[in-house]
């Protein structure tokens, strides 16, 4: 049999390991060494599935021209509860989804955080103004915007 050279610290942790087990410390060695490669599991990671959008949704630019529809029915500006009141009922059936419906930044359901992020892409178009000209809560097309085609 062969015979390998080990320091003292790897051979009191062998001696350590094996007594209270009634284990030799080759067997120590080829528990950690040999069997434990032979017999655990290869453990994979969970897979990650990232929950998006269901079928049947809409896209932050498709819900933009609804929300230039609201605010000219309702002369230009609307508070936002109102947009979002408006919208919801229009979109019942997608917003109701449990998805939609998940918690997310501050709070709120994701359904409202979609139309605020649609409403940012509108004004970064031209089509909304600034809380600056329209007031903090309330959203106002823009010349642009009451001009923009349904």
């Amino acid at each position: 049999m062969p015979l390998i050279e080990v320091d003292q610290e790897v051979w009191d942790f062998l001696q350590e390991k094996a007594r209270p087990l009634g284990m030799t410390s080759n067997d120590v060695l080829r528990t950690i060494l040999i069997k434990k490669h032979e017999f655990s599991p290869i453990v994979k990671p969970p897979k990650v599935f990232k929950i998006g959008p269901p079928r049947g949704s809409l896209s932050q630019k498709e819900l933009i021209p609804y929300i230039i529809q609201v605010l000219k029915e309702n002369g230009g500006s609307a508070q936002i509860e109102y947009i979002y009141k408006r919208l919801f009922a229009q979109f019942q059936e997608i917003f109701n989804q449990s998805y939609y419906q998940q918690k997310v930044s501050r709070g709120i359901p994701r359904w409202q955080h979609f139309i605020a992020w649609a409403k940012e892409r509108a004004k970064h178009m031209g089509l909304i103004e600034s809380p600056s000209v329209s007031g903090r809560g309330v959203w106002k097309l823009s010349e642009k915007g009451h001009l923009f085609k349904i």
